[in-house]
């Protein structure tokens, strides 16, 4: 039987599948827009024995890209090997039935054959029915009611047999669709976590920066806060040295204003004492002034009338020499004795008066 199957696919067959698809999708895209859409795909049962959820179902598993829609290119590529795999199915049901058909002449028991097909596929809960049935016939019909009882056991066994290689199909297909799923959700998942991994790693990386960035910022600050401390702290110690200074120039400056406040107070009592030595003084400068005042007056009155007699001896002795000059002259002339003795006589007279 698997040579029979590795013999059918061949270049016709493919070739077959080919042109029966564009048909497909020719018959979908009636409007000719180059692409179908699941609604479009429900066009083809009258074409394909499938019901309206299995077409859905095979648009869903074409639109691989989740767009909603399939390009003709798409559909031909997906939808050509589902045709196949509906052909390969269809062959493989022939060669069950002919298979069924010869193991059915090969047995003695054609009726007992096909009951253990059927209990082998363990579909039905029971074939003890069956069995009762297959006996009477056997018993009590007809041969050509055995036939028919027998070509209808064929078929059932073969449809049994179909259904169970369809249902292994299927769970294969949906093992492949949950192994396909599963890869690419796994495929996913370490793309999100490489992409998580890197975007962390990004984080970090700018979170790191961002730290020396603040680090060297604080440290900056910190120097700048340790500077501004330090001058505060250097004037806080000039203001502390200055109050210091003038708490002791304010001490030094309290002690000389008592210092000078005594002093002032002794020269105070000094001075009222010299004020009333200058009042004591001045009264006896007064009685002395006084005093010298009436001698003054008395002196300049003896100095007037000395000085007045000193001046008149001075004219006399003025008038004494002019006559001495005259006597001279006179003598010097050699005349006038007489009168001349006479004037001289005058003068000694009038200083003696004086």
């Amino acid at each position: 039987m698997e040579t029979k199957t590795e013999d059918r696919p061949d270049s016709s067959v493919e070739a077959f599948i080919q042109e029966r698809t564009q048909q497909l999708f020719l018959l979908s895209d009636r409007e000719r827009k180059g692409f179908i859409v699941k609604r479009d795909m429900q066009r083809m049962g009258s074409e394909i024995s499938l019901t309206p959820e299995q077409l859905e179902a095979v648009f869903d598993s074409l639109d691989v890209n989740k767009n909603g829609y399939l390009t003709i290119e798409q559909f031909l590529s997906g939808f050509g090997e589902f045709i196949a795999s509906y052909s390969g199915k269809s062959w493989e049901e022939d060669s069950i039935m002919e298979s069924t058909q010869k193991e059915i002449q090969e047995d003695d028991e054609p009726l007992e054959y096909l009951l253990r097909e059927l209990k082998s596929i363990n579909m039905l809960h029971s074939v003890d029915v069956l069995r009762q049935l297959c006996h009477r016939v056997e018993q009590e019909a007809s041969p050509h009611i055995q036939s028919s009882l027998e070509t209808f056991l064929q078929h059932l066994v073969a449809d049994l047999k179909r259904c169970h290689m369809e249902h292994r199909n299927l769970e294969e297909a949906l093992k492949s669709k949950d192994d396909e799923h599963e890869a690419q959700v796994h495929r996913l998942f370490e793309e999100m976590e490489a992409e998580l991994h890197e975007d962390k790693k990004n984080q970090t990386q700018q979170e790191e920066q961002r730290l020396r960035l603040r680090l060297s910022t604080m440290e900056q600050d910190l120097a700048d806060k340790e500077r501004q401390l330090q001058d505060a702290l250097s004037r806080q110690q000039e203001l502390m040295e200055r109050v210091h200074m003038l708490r002791n120039k304010e001490m030094n400056v309290k002690e000389e204003n008592d210092r000078l406040l005594k002093a002032k107070e002794e020269l105070e009592a000094q001075l009222q004492a010299e004020r009333r030595e200058v009042t004591q003084v001045q009264r006896f400068l007064d009685d002395v002034r006084q005093n010298e005042a009436w001698e003054r007056h008395k002196h300049l009155s003896a100095g007037f009338i000395l000085a007045k007699r000193i001046m008149l001896e001075q004219q006399g002795l003025m008038h004494q020499l002019q006559l001495l000059q005259q006597m001279t002259s006179t003598l010097e002339g050699g005349g006038g004795g007489g009168g001349g003795g006479e004037e001289i006589a005058n003068g000694n007279r009038y200083i003696i008066d004086a």
